[in-house]
């Protein structure tokens, strides 16, 4: 199952939000190829590249002239996938 923290809940959200002053169907499509994406990180787990910490792992979704970094961790009972924060590669980022 691929479930959203709150963080990444509201990083969604604020993707949509910004796509969609524009242009709608680019962030239906947007939001579309970051889910598949996640749906096979799902299947294969170890897809990501690992990050400085050892239990989170990255994964960079292609769209348009960049694309999107989603950072998650799998829940070792159910092997569940936890987004944690979800960016655009050319976002600004405290």
């Amino acid at each position: 199952m691929i479930l959203l923290s709150l963080d990444a809940a509201a990083d969604v959200e604020r993707v949509r939000e910004f796509l969609d002053i524009n242009n709608p169907d680019v962030a239906r499509r947007a939001l579309l190829r970051i889910f598949t994406a996640l749906e096979r990180v799902e299947k294969f787990p170890d897809l990501g590249r690992p990050t400085e910490d050892a239990d989170i792992r990255q994964i960079v979704v292609p769209f348009g002239a960049a694309g999107y970094i989603v950072r998650y961790t799998i829940l070792p009972e159910h092997s569940d996938v936890l987004v944690l924060r979800l960016w655009h590669g050319r976002e600004m980022r405290k």
